[in-house]
């Protein structure tokens, strides 16, 4: 599967090291090998103690509320502030499909705005999450 370039318009891009969170058997290979390919290394355990220039949360529905805001924050704080979190979760009609509402909700309670979701291939959306007051600021 090559979607680099939409990789790319995400933040995944040759040279920085992305720290991996909530994965599972179930995940997308080929999409955690394009991952992979496009940053041109090994994404890095959650557990490995190292911070990252970028977050991936694997989300599938099921996972509680609780379990995903915990995971927001530990993906947050291994961040250099402005960062992004990088959301995958499955499409509507796919076994864990998450709903992009949801998702949102719960990235505002730990001061997160989400994007609107991005299709990544034929089963999975990201969805990207960045700090309150992250972006332009209006001069007028």
């Amino acid at each position: 599967m090559d979607n680099s370039a939409i990789l790319n318009k995400l933040g995944f891009k040759p040279g920085i090291s992305v720290k991996e969170y909530m994965w599972g058997e179930d995940v997308e290979g080929d999409l955690r090998d394009s991952i992979c390919e496009c940053i041109g290394s090994d994404l890095l355990d959650e557990g490995s103690g190292m911070g990252a220039d970028m977050s991936c949360v694997w989300w599938r529905d099921g996972d509680d509320e609780e379990s995903l805001s915990d995971c927001l924050i530990d993906a947050a704080s291994d961040l250099e502030p402005g960062r992004k979190i990088c959301v995958l979760t499955p499409k509507p009609g796919f076994e864990g499909a998450g709903t992009p509402g949801f998702v949102a909700e719960v990235a505002a309670k730990e001061g997160l705005n989400a994007s609107t979701p991005v299709s990544l291939n034929k089963e999975w959306n990201a969805i990207c999450l960045y700090p309150f007051g992250h972006g332009v600021k209006r001069t007028s």
